[in-house]
């Protein structure tokens, strides 16, 4: 569910975000990619192209209810941790416990969780995610490089132990941190190709709208060979194909090119 803040709130939570930004991205980990200036999925997508090459196995994850979990508290910690000024402190703190007002005028308490839909909550989740999931990794589990965009990752590993043993760990640590796991998002990965050829059977994983899994692929010589390779996932090419659709090209013929072209470009290009 969104939780938005009202137009004041909006203005404020904004001129927060800018003076936590400057605070919080030089502490930030380099392998966190999502709602940070100057980086993107994509940036995140080419980071796990190029592990895969690397590592024979990856454990996927996914956070279940991020947003609506972190625990004010252990939130309020980390951010006194990096920031004194009083008055941000007192705004991130109201804004954190302000009631959620229903369309039937309802007030309900809220005592967990930073709303879906305000500007300084991604933020917030990341600084939580530093210290429940980024530090923690590089801490204890030397040697297992991470990719995370907001409250979906991966985490590379040598064989399929090590990857049991980081799935043990990590849902033990995101239970401290009162957390959970979406058990039907994580799995073991096994990258299956011409040079790995092991037998396991999950050879394919989801991450940001790429399905990660074996594909042709020519060499330089000109000969085709297996790699593990990122395509477009099926969920996002039916959302394409049914966007699509909902445009009505047939019915645009008293349009010209150029005008089509504004019209619908911009989407391609993110496409």
């Amino acid at each position: 569910m969104l939780g938005i803040p009202t137009v004041v709130d909006r203005i404020a939570q904004c001129v927060v975000k800018i003076v936590l930004e400057s605070i919080l991205e030089p502490v930030f980990h380099e392998d966190s990619y999502g709602y940070r200036p100057g980086r993107s999925a994509h940036d995140a997508i080419a980071v796990v192209r190029k592990r895969n090459w690397e590592y024979d196995w990856v454990v996927e994850f996914d956070i279940k209810g991020l947003f609506d979990n972190i625990d004010h508290e252990l939130l309020l910690r980390a951010l006194r941790k990096h920031c004194q000024t009083p008055w941000v402190l007192l705004y991130v703190e109201r804004w954190l416990k302000a009631p959620m007002e229903t369309s039937e005028g309802e007030m309900i308490e809220r005592t967990k969780g930073t709303p879906h839909g305000g500007v300084v909550s991604p933020l917030l989740a990341n600084l939580f995610l530093h210290y429940a999931f980024d530090r923690w990794v590089s801490e204890n589990l030397p040697g297992v490089p991470f990719c995370r965009y907001s409250d979906d990752g991966v985490l590379h590993c040598k064989s399929k132990a090590q990857a049991e043993m980081v799935i043990q760990k990590l849902g033990n640590r995101f239970r401290e941190c009162r957390l959970e796991l979406h058990p039907e998002k994580m799995q073991i990965v096994y990258f299956r190709d011409n040079n790995r050829k092991g037998n396991y059977p999950v050879q394919r994983f989801t991450f940001l709208g790429f399905t990660f899994c074996p594909r042709q692929a020519v060499g330089k010589n000109g000969v085709w060979f297996t790699n593990f390779l990122p395509e477009v996932s099926r969920d996002a090419l039916r959302h394409m194909r049914q966007t699509i659709r909902r445009w009505k090209l047939q019915f645009k013929n008293s349009l010209e090119l150029a005008d089509l072209s504004v019209q619908f470009n911009p989407i391609l290009r993110g496409w």
